[in-house]
């Protein structure tokens, strides 16, 4: 990313966690943003010290931190975001010279702005937190009212600490289960294939890495190779071999049909949050 492009604005966190964190954090230590431009605001000023000790600044009054806002991100669980929309939409001019950047999984833009008592610029995101680590993903999607430099510019800002993609609104429930809920997928599956070993007489301090190696070699090889997934699965799988055997079972336990029902099941909920908002 070219940083002498990039117009610096300033940035607000609404929401002190780990998201926050890993956003404002990563934005500043990557030199992507300075200091002096991202503001953190929370009720606990426990969760400071990271963002202190890059010379970020941090509120436990709204008022303060908003008053030179440009972008404000909503770091907060989706229940509590129409209370802060609320409080913000009482400090004077603010939302209207301010985008709002939501982190807030299942919350639509129509409920923003329905919180918030008026149209909006409003670019709705849902993170993946892997972000945590600096491999994260970050589907975005931003309303009609969003200035087109504005979203250029957000969307190469995060660009510097996760793989962006542009969607429509429409797709955001629906991605929740694609890279937003799937660490958890993944986790487990590392932890059942962990117990498996472990029920075979492997210490899992010998099976754990040898299991995360071989699926981040697993991911390179998909990334890099030419061949199609289902070539690369063929490829390991040789006639009468033994992981023939094991993909029968899998096969056989209508393990691709267990996924795509909890991937469902996954956007199905988020579909319900956004109705009981």
């Amino acid at each position: 990313m070219s940083k002498c492009k990039l117009q610096y604005r300033n940035l607000l966190f609404i929401g002190g966690g780990n998201i926050a964190g890993a956003v404002a954090c990563g934005l500043v230590a990557s030199g992507t943003v300075p200091a002096e431009y991202v503001s953190v605001y929370d009720i606990d000023n426990s969760k400071f010290k990271k963002f202190n000790d890059l010379g970020i600044s941090t509120f436990t009054n709204l008022c303060d931190a908003a008053s030179n806002a440009e972008l404000i991100f909503l770091a907060v669980k989706p229940g509590i975001v129409s209370t802060v929309l609320k409080d913000l939409s009482a400090i004077d001019g603010l939302l209207d010279r301010a985008t709002i950047v939501s982190f807030a999984a299942a919350v639509s833009v129509e409920h923003i702005e329905k919180s918030a008592g008026k149209p909006l610029s409003v670019i709705r995101t849902m993170p993946s937190t892997p972000i945590l680590v600096g491999e994260g993903v970050i589907a975005v999607s931003a309303n009609e009212r969003v200035n087109e430099v504005v979203f250029r510019d957000f969307c190469r800002m995060m660009s510097s600490i996760a793989h962006v993609t542009v969607v429509e609104e429409s797709d955001l429930n629906p991605i929740v289960a694609v890279h937003g809920s799937s660490p958890a997928y993944v986790y487990l599956f590392i932890k059942a294939m962990l117990d498996a070993a472990e029920q075979q007489g492997i210490n899992k301090t010998i099976a754990l890495p040898l299991i995360l190696k071989t699926i981040k070699g697993s991911v390179t090889m998909v990334e890099k190779s030419a061949d199609s997934i289902e070539q690369l699965i063929s490829n390991v799988a040789s006639p009468n071999g033994t992981t023939l055997a094991a993909l029968n079972s899998f096969e056989k336990d209508d393990f691709c049909g267990t996924v795509a029902r909890a991937m469902q099941a996954c956007t199905d909920r988020a579909n319900e949050i956004s109705k009981e908002l």
